[in-house]
């Protein structure tokens, strides 16, 4: 047993090459290059077909009319929302011009009682409202003048910049009508007629 061990020892020393080739753990080698590379060349030929039905640009790049023009957009349609609605900041302008008037006719501030409690409180309602169909017309006509030819611009941005702009259109057209009273008139007192 002792001899074996020593022949199996001067056998290593002698010729390390041989020994490691036979023993059963090594790795095995590697297949010949040219088969590996066929093989790289068919998916790397698969995935070229893929590729040529998507464009190259990245999954995550956003078109230039992406994120501003589409936030500019939804910005002009809700402007034209609330010049058609009104706001609270128009409901608060209103009710400070009728406490402005209340006050100035219980004072003895002279002037006409109608105009200080419904005419000021209705056009001031009707110039908030009509600032934001204005600010929507604007905001939405600059953005469908910019991106109109542009191919790479969303559809969905210039619909709603469309919107944006015909609803702040309505908007204005209904806010000068409530400012020179085209939709219904001021009230008037009654003429009081001489008793005798």
């Amino acid at each position: 047993m002792a001899t074996e061990n020593s022949k199996i020892t001067e056998a290593a020393n002698s010729n390390p090459e041989s020994e490691r080739e036979e023993t059963p753990d090594r790795i095995p080698p590697r297949e010949p290059l040219d088969k590996a590379t066929g093989e790289e060349e068919e998916h790397t030929s698969a995935s070229d077909d893929a590729d040529d039905d998507f464009p190259d640009t990245p999954a995550d790049s956003a078109p230039a009319g992406g994120f501003a023009a589409g936030a500019a957009a939804v910005v002009s349609a809700g402007l034209g929302i609330c010049s058609l609605t009104g706001t609270s900041l128009t409901d608060m302008l209103r009710s400070r011009k009728e406490l402005i008037g209340q006050i100035e006719a219980s004072t003895g501030g002279g002037g006409d009682q109608i105009n200080a409690f419904y005419s000021a409180p209705w056009h001031t309602a009707a110039l908030v409202n009509g600032f934001f169909a204005l600010a929507a017309l604007v905001i939405g006509g600059v953005l469908l003048a910019l991106h109109a030819q542009r191919a790479d611009t969303r559809p969905w941005v210039k619909s709603v910049a469309l919107g944006g702009v015909i609803v702040g259109a309505i908007g204005l057209f209904i806010a000068g009508g409530m400012y020179l009273d085209l939709f219904a008139s001021t009230p008037e007192l009654p003429s009081s007629r001489p008793t005798g």
